[in-house]
């Protein structure tokens, strides 16, 4: 009972932290849709990664990293910060 309970509760947290990160990812192939909102087979695929890698103890920061290194710095809604593109911001 104690370990269905835990597993209960692991999957419980894999999924919030998914939806904690799911609305700063974009669909690729829809443009600027929620990868939430999108049925695109893309959409699916990010939102299994981000579930696996959760699974695999990554940090939200590391899973970020991994979408941006996979699929481009477009995936994410927030693009990081860098010096040279900083005036645009401004």
């Amino acid at each position: 009972m104690a370990s269905e309970n835990d597993a209960v509760k692991k999957a419980m947290i894999v999924d919030a932290r998914a939806r904690n990160i799911s609305p700063n990812v974009r669909c690729t192939e829809c443009g600027s849709q929620y990868i939430e909102d999108s049925q695109a087979d893309i959409a699916i695929l990010l939102r299994k990664l981000i579930h696996d890698e959760i699974g695999a103890g990554k940090s939200d920061k590391e899973i970020y990293k991994k979408l941006e290194d996979d699929f481009g710095e477009t995936v994410l809604y927030t693009p990081k910060f860098e010096m040279q593109t900083a005036a645009s911001w401004s």
